[in-house]
């Protein structure tokens, strides 16, 4: 697609979305372009990219009510544009029981998706962490909670970092599904009707629905937004049981939900925790400390 023939014309507007290094453009007040290309981007992140136009390029071919409505997905070695409908964001406010429901329908008929043959044939097991990669992140650890003279005990952090491996091995054990893999409220969008669909792909794989919902109650968490973790879990359970007729085991899947967050923020959380208030280091760390108990229990 020739980008520039294709704006020429039409009402645009440019959208701002940070560090993605695509192009994003509002058109018409109705559609979404977006415009990735290699050269402007570095080759890990074209990766994700093409993943996520590979992605949509198979549901497509499947109607699948989750996703929004794509309408065009052109791949190449140098360049991905992907044109789709205009959604609407969903708001923190809107945060309700019934807002719950829609989100965990929604998440459940992901997690019940047929696997792409493109994801299916890239599936890996789980690589331990390497020495080094553990050193890293209890020093990023440290060095965060170093922050805050005397309000954490540092030392909180060694049990995990020398368990880290044994809980990955243990949480591998979980069964396999369609995961988003970056699945919290600002990746939400609705239309116009209160219907749900979820954005921003680059992070799809195959993985246990643990992650899923373990992301998506921790960045609500993270971000002070009031919700009950046992009504997700009770919902989600209900529209899994609705689509598939199975029963889930709530309280393994908190297990796995806990293991899946001592595993995130260990290796992650601390890189973002740079700068921030005693309040919200408190909130991932304190949630961390907590959930290793619950797995090594």
């Amino acid at each position: 697609m020739n980008i520039n023939e294709y704006l020429e014309g039409k009402e645009v507007k440019k959208i701002n979305i940070g560090q993605s290094k695509a192009d994003v453009y509002e058109i018409d007040n109705d559609v979404i372009l977006k415009h990735v290309r290699r050269d402007a981007t570095d080759d890990d992140l074209f990766k994700t990219y093409s993943k996520e136009a590979l992605f949509y390029k198979s549901r497509m071919e499947c109607s699948s009510y989750y996703i929004p409505k794509v309408m065009k997905v052109e791949l190449s070695d140098d360049e991905i544009t992907v044109l789709m409908r205009k959604y609407l964001p969903l708001e923190r406010s809107e945060l309700n029981e019934e807002l719950i429901r829609k989100i965990t329908q929604v998440l459940a008929r992901i997690h019940t998706d047929e696997i792409p043959e493109f994801l299916s044939e890239s599936v890996k097991e789980t690589e331990p962490l390497s020495s080094e990669r553990i050193d890293y992140c209890l020093k990023g650890w440290k060095s965060v909670l170093n922050e805050h003279p005397g309000a954490f005990d540092e030392n909180g952090i060694d049990p995990i970092a020398s368990k880290i491996n044994d809980i990955k091995d243990w949480h591998d054990t979980e069964a396999r599904v369609l995961i988003h893999g970056d699945f919290h409220f600002d990746n939400l969008l609705k239309d116009k009707d209160g219907n749900i669909v979820v954005c921003d792909w680059q992070g799809v794989s195959v993985g246990g629905a643990s992650e899923d919902l373990s992301f998506f109650m921790s960045r609500l968490g993270a971000d002070s937004t009031a919700f009950n973790p046992e009504l997700v879990l009770s919902l989600y359970a209900d529209a899994i049981k609705e689509i598939t007729g199975e029963n889930v085991n709530i309280l393994d899947i908190k297990k796995h939900m806990a293991a899946a967050n001592v595993i995130t923020s260990f290796e992650f959380w601390h890189e973002f925790l740079h700068g921030n208030d005693e309040e919200r280091v408190r909130g991932i760390y304190d949630k961390m400390v907590e959930d290793f108990q619950k797995v090594s229990d």
